[in-house]
């Protein structure tokens, strides 16, 4: 192996180091080569084979004229087309909210061990935003999404790249599960302080932030076993009164 063969690969190593701790993410645009070639104080050349490894890897994909990225496809076995239709099929919502209840509770409890301050600078205003689109109107698909990045901030925090890469690959998924959970929800109390989903990611948050694992585990198991029996009971309730309403109209006939 040639002395620049094997700064490549170290570069390619790095650079692989960066995609799987998240820094680099699915569909992100790698810096111009120059720049990133002075950010990581290496050649152009020796850059250009390292980035042709990970191609060939299937890490990188280059578009002509459009620079290099991440690819999607690493995404690709929990975004298939099995993962479109539990996203799309209500009748599934519960197995993803044991996936979400599973995912989030081994996340803030890591997150709770690991967080850095700069982390938790990040739930703080991940928590901060969430909390401000629900009171402005409470749009469900903006504040689904503003409650999945609060949840994936702690995640993030949880310095696990198993379980942070699983939570992002699903976060369609998983963002289309809150935005239903809470469009179902929109008949309760949900914006004000005081309401039991305000209250349970604040606990959440505290929890995390003050460093107590343990307790930050049990609120998240708090806090989804809400979501999980309110879901369940509004649901029931709705199909007694899809059934009351189907047979009144035979028997009206």
């Amino acid at each position: 192996m040639t002395n620049k063969h094997k700064i490549s690969q170290e570069i390619a190593m790095q650079l692989e180091e960066m995609i799987a701790q998240g820094s680099l993410k699915v569909g992100d645009k790698l810096p111009p080569e120059r720049e990133l070639s002075q950010r990581l104080s290496v050649s152009r050349p020796s850059l250009r084979e390292a980035k042709q490894i990970l191609t060939s890897k299937g890490l990188l994909v280059s578009k002509q004229g459009g620079g290099t990225y991440v690819s999607k496809a690493l995404n690709a076995g929990l975004t298939d087309p099995l993962m479109e239709l539990l996203s799309q099929r209500s009748d599934f919502r519960y197995d993803i909210l044991e996936v979400r209840h599973a995912l989030d509770s081994e996340s803030a409890y890591y997150a709770a061990l690991r967080a850095t301050p700069a982390d938790k600078e990040n739930i703080q205003q991940a928590f901060d935003r969430m909390h401000t689109v629900q009171i402005d109107g409470f749009d469900s698909i903006v504040a689904a999404r503003a409650d999945a990045d609060f949840h994936l901030a702690i995640t993030e925090a949880s310095h696990n790249i198993a379980l942070l890469h699983i939570a992002r690959s699903l976060y369609q998924v998983l963002q289309k599960s809150i935005e239903q959970n809470l469009h179902a929800l929109s008949s309760l109390p949900h914006a004000d302080k005081d309401s039991p989903i305000h209250k349970q990611h604040e606990k959440i948050r505290d929890m995390v932030l003050s460093g107590d694992a343990e307790a930050a585990k049990e609120a998240t198991h708090i806090h989804m076993n809400y979501v999980q029996e309110t879901m369940h009971n509004m649901f029931q309730e709705q199909e007694r009164s899809l059934r009351y309403t189907k047979h009144a109209s035979i028997l009206k006939r």
